[in-house]
């Protein structure tokens, strides 16, 4: 038991290391596969596998991210569920212990990876807000400033600043009118550096103001 709590400190100490300029909380599961930008928050027990995360983006207690690509910004809730990877149908047992000793399980009969599942890439853009216990199926592509509510399972892919919730996932409204999605988009706010987001941030409560300000301080 002893040993057990040893072994998980110092993974948990390693992957903290590994990414010093985020924050990582205990048992968190990120394989050799991954990345995560800086600023970025994992709470308790969340896995990402073979999958990104973008600056500034955070995902809550106990989700499970499997080959996607999440933006910058993004908030992604707790107990959430995307891009699940497949098992093996046709073999004797669907248990990774037999086929993919890279998975993050203590132990393997298998050697080696001998099931390359072809799951598609799960892409999350930029800004994104996903809810508590959302389910986003494999090769889903989830547009900027997209809101994912509570419980819906999103079996397709969702529009820029869409609003989708239910099961499966249906757009209920847009967030703001088409000229101001459009101009949001073409703005990409989310690639500016810190020193030009402290200055804009005051007009970030009303998307006018801060696409006027954005386009002033373009001019200069």
């Amino acid at each position: 038991m002893i040993l057990l709590w040893i072994k998980k400190i110092v993974k948990e100490w390693l992957l903290r290391k590994r990414f010093p300029q985020s924050v990582i909380y205990s048992g968190v599961v990120v394989d050799t596969q991954s990345k995560i930008s800086i600023h970025s928050v994992l709470f308790q027990n969340v896995v990402l596998l073979e999958s990104s995360l973008g600056t500034y983006s955070y995902i809550q207690a106990n989700t499970i991210v499997c080959n996607t690509q999440i933006g910058p910004f993004c908030s992604i809730a707790g107990n959430v569920h995307i891009g699940l990877a497949a098992h093996p149908t046709y073999q004797v047992s669907t248990s990774p212990v037999f086929y993919d000793n890279t998975q993050p399980l203590p132990h393997f009969f298998a050697k080696s990876k001998q099931f390359h599942e072809t799951v598609p890439m799960t892409i999350i853009d930029a800004d994104v807000w996903i809810g508590q216990s959302a389910m986003i199926k494999a090769g889903v592509k989830i547009g900027v400033g997209a809101i994912i509510g509570a419980g819906a399972m999103v079996t397709k892919d969702v529009a820029p600043y869409s609003v989708v919730v239910g099961l499966p996932a249906r757009e209920i409204k847009k967030r703001f009118d088409d000229l101001t999605c459009q101009q949001l988009l073409d703005s990409k706010w989310w690639e500016l550096d810190t020193e030009k987001l402290e200055e804009l941030s005051p007009f970030f409560a009303d998307p006018q103001l801060f696409l006027q300000a954005l386009m002033k301080a373009n001019k200069q």
